[in-house]
């Protein structure tokens, strides 16, 4: 080795050159061979599955019970005793606050005194009224038989006349006195809250000492909730969502207040009216109300926390699904323009070949195909493995079908 190692040095420079050469090449392919990575394939390649998809709208809206009574007065008057409080049990008929009975109380007593009064002058009007209807009678038959003069008859007759009407006026003022005492002995009654339900309060909006007045609008005292075991969901879903909800349809929720946690509900109802949230004539903004019902037997639910719900408008199994990154993809030396949906099909030994396909529910991560020439195990691109080319390929979500986010 020393012999050949110092016939080097000493030999001529292109004879130094050629070894180094040598050397140099001899390096490079036992780097190559040895020490180098494998070549990467042009493309990334996924294969055509069968599975199970769904489509789903997202939306949310707060839990409130099925059904509320509003609790309010009819009468005007200080609070001076309440008997409720939030969460209190209560059952129909069960007192919940009384008002100060002091002036509807001085408001009954008059309304019965002129009742009195009125009977009383009634029963002197049907006194005078018999007596004028006898005599008026009695006149007649002297009339008849030219007894009296026919000026006597017309003066008993206008006597009668004057003693119905006023028998008339004095049973209307009886009414009238009746109706007043009615009323006040209602009113009277009305100073004493009561539950109209069995239910939980819910609110309870006055104080003992608290002056309310009831006018053109009836003063909102309590909210009784029916049954906390059952509540709803009023969510608010867009136009563009609403055509694929129907009742009976199954929904997801989760809740702030329970990380982690999801929660069932059923749809019940999806309401026509409509809210218009549109902030000017260019942007045009429709939702609609959608009922979900969820059970609470365990009473964790609490009205107004507000859901984030799901709600599944398709489930469907064992249906043809394709990645979303073969619908975007195109590959970057390709110059064509596609009006159609379509995936790059790779077979061994050929080209890559676009296929049109049509598409059903697009999901968060697969697509459903439901036309085309795709079958279960066949291989789409879904990209490139040259990073600088595969920069050019295109992102635009697939066209058609169902949305999902």
């Amino acid at each position: 080795m020393k012999t050949i190692l110092s016939k080097i040095l000493h030999a001529p420079w292109w004879v130094k050159l050629i070894v180094l050469v040598l050397i140099a090449a001899g390096v490079w392919w036992v780097k190559q061979h040895y020490f180098s990575k494998p070549a990467l394939p042009p493309y990334r390649i996924a294969k055509v599955t069968k599975g199970d998809i769904a489509d789903l709208v997202e939306a949310s809206g707060p839990i409130n019970p099925v059904n509320t009574t509003q609790v309010g007065a009819l009468v005007s008057g200080e609070i001076l005793k309440i008997y409720v409080d939030y969460n209190s049990e209560v059952k129909k008929g069960d007192l919940m606050a009384v008002i100060d009975q002091t002036q509807i109380l001085a408001s009954l007593e008059e309304a019965r005194a002129s009742l009195s009064s009125a009977k009383e002058s009634l029963s002197s009007a049907k006194k005078s009224y018999e007596l004028s209807k006898r005599n008026y009678e009695r006149y007649q038959v002297l009339y008849d038989k030219n007894y009296v003069s026919k000026v006597d008859l017309e003066g008993y007759e206008l006597s009668y006349v004057n003693a119905k009407s006023a028998l008339n006026a004095a049973q209307a003022s009886v009414v009238r006195a009746q109706s007043n005492v009615d009323t006040a002995e209602k009113n009277l009654s009305n100073t004493k809250i009561v539950s109209p339900i069995d239910g939980v309060v819910l609110t309870r909006k006055v104080s003992e000492g608290q002056t309310i007045t009831a006018g053109f609008s009836t003063p909102e005292l309590f909210v009784v909730a029916q049954d906390l075991t059952k509540m709803q969901i009023e969510a608010k879903v867009s136009e563009a969502d609403i055509v694929k909800i129907k009742p009976g349809q199954s929904a997801t929720f989760t809740l702030d207040g329970y990380v982690g946690e999801k929660f069932n509900g059923t749809v019940r109802q999806v309401r026509t009216n409509y809210v218009d949230t549109s902030s000017s004539s260019s942007n045009s903004s429709t939702s609609y109300t959608v009922i979900v019902d969820v059970d609470n037997l365990d009473l964790r639910l609490k009205p107004g926390m507000t859901a984030t719900m799901t709600i599944y408008t398709q489930d469907k199994k064992g249906v043809l699904l394709v990645p979303n990154e073969a619908l975007r993809f195109s590959p970057s030396s390709n110059k064509h323009t596609y009006e159609n949906t379509g995936v790059w099909k790779v077979q061994r030994g050929a080209e890559p070949k676009r296929v049109d396909v049509t598409i059903g529910i697009i999901a968060t991560k697969n697509t459903e195909i439901t036309g085309g020439d795709l079958q279960e195990d066949d291989r789409v691109i879904v990209g490139e493995n040259n990073l600088k080319s595969s920069g050019t390929a295109s992102m635009n979500p697939p066209r058609g079908g169902p949305r999902r986010r």
